[in-house]
């Protein structure tokens, strides 16, 4: 059934279905590069330990996993964008108190502890981090809670405070519970941009801004392996020490030095035989840009400004409000925690723990960043007449390779 759409709308349908092409091109992408890129990384430390234990199936188990967790991601990708925005917006109650559970489960006999972190839960085998997929759950029912609210209704305090700041809040613990504060950073990140979107005062947002800088310092202080990163980030800024001990971030810079423009090779890196800790999560950009260099590190930075650009214009486009503001939490997530572990890496912040979407090995992590662009894919496709636009595109293309191939 043909639909007539305003110029308004024919310009929204145009705006989203090109940003669809972006997001999901990007987004594959992005996933391969972190295979291949995991495989490299695990290299080493997989064949010790198949010559150590002599199993040599232990030699691709790391690289294996995350292909595994990859394709499971691609198959749940689309999956969720067939599933309707109604349902999303009718469940968003009950994904995000299952979320919150599960969340909280890091705090019973379940949860497992890993470099400080007790942010994982071991499921009958099967280890998650229920963090990440936190981070999605509270994204969608935050915009449908919020989207609800008026302009005017941002003002009230009352209003605000509950559901939606009550809830942001216990998801907000849940993650301090467990001690990953890098998490944690990504969330706050999230809610900034909503209650910023929907229009809360500025002397609120004043407020919240110095709350949550107390609250970070009360925690890095409480922390001392938290604390003694911060204390040598800062000294190494304006002190010489007496014994030189490089940091994670130093090994970083040298491992890009050493890559230059084009890179030592695919697999060639030197700094992952167990001088770059953790190579094959939170410093995986370092093994990019020895092994892929200057090229390698600029074609990722790019693949996430495409993916950012498409998320944006989804979300400044689109009819509904709270897809907009769901859509902006997504792209917050997605593009600034990788900003943010770029950052670390080459030391221009301290380092706390953020992984690289798509690309840092976990699949907690993979699964719940494709699953979170399955959702905006579905909330996308539902705008007026794009999924039809698709449609027509597609059977355009077929009829011109068809055409072709008839010559």
């Amino acid at each position: 059934m043909s639909v007539t759409l305003s110029a308004t709308d024919e310009r929204a349908r145009d705006v989203i279905r090109q940003a669809i092409v972006l997001v999901v091109t990007a987004t594959l992408i992005l996933a391969v590069i972190g295979i291949v890129m995991v495989f490299s990384a695990t290299s080493v430390t997989s064949i010790s330990q198949a010559l150590v234990y002599d199993n040599p199936a232990a030699r691709f188990a790391d690289a294996q996993r995350q292909l595994t967790f990859g394709i499971v991601g691609v198959i749940l990708l689309p999956i969720a964008a067939a599933i309707p925005p109604g349902f999303y917006k009718r469940f968003a109650w009950l994904i995000f108190i299952g979320a919150v559970i599960l969340q909280y489960l890091v705090l019973t006999p379940l949860g497992m502890s890993s470099r400080g972190n007790n942010n994982w839960v071991n499921l009958g085998g099967f280890t998650l981090q229920p963090s990440e997929f936190l981070k999605l759950a509270a994204a969608l029912w935050l915009a449908v809670m919020v989207g609800r609210l008026s302009r005017s209704d941002m003002t009230d305090l009352k209003k605000v405070a509950w559901p939606a700041g009550s809830g942001a809040m216990i998801a907000l613990f849940g993650v301090l519970a467990g001690r990953d504060m890098g998490t944690a950073i990504i969330f706050v990140l999230m809610y900034g941009v909503l209650f910023w979107l929907a229009g809360i005062p500025g002397k609120w947002l004043t407020v919240l801004i110095i709350c949550v800088g107390i609250v970070a310092v009360i925690l890095i202080a409480a922390e001392p392996s938290r604390l003694n990163r911060v204390a040598d980030y800062f000294s190494n800024l304006f002190v010489t020490p007496d014994v030189y001990d490089p940091t994670q971030s130093e090994y970083a810079m040298w491992a890009f030095g050493t890559g230059g423009i084009g890179g030592v090779g695919l697999g060639a890196s030197r700094e992952k035989w167990n001088y770059l800790p953790e190579a094959h999560n939170d410093f995986i950009f370092a093994v990019i840009g020895e092994e892929l260099g200057l090229a390698g590190c600029l074609a990722v930075i790019l693949l996430f400004v495409i993916l950012g650009f498409g998320l944006i214009r989804i979300a400044t486009h689109h009819k509904d409000m709270w897809v907009r503001y769901f859509v902006a939490m997504i792209a917050i997530w997605l593009t600034g925690q990788a900003v943010l572990n770029m950052m670390v890496v080459t030391g221009v912040l301290p380092v706390f723990g953020v992984p690289l979407p798509f690309i840092s090995q976990g699949g907690s992590s993979l699964i719940a960043c494709l699953l979170a662009v399955g959702v905006v894919l579905s909330l996308a496709l539902r705008q007026p007449g794009v999924m039809q636009s698709l449609h027509l595109s597609r059977s355009a293309f077929q009829s011109t390779a068809s055409l072709r191939s008839s010559r």
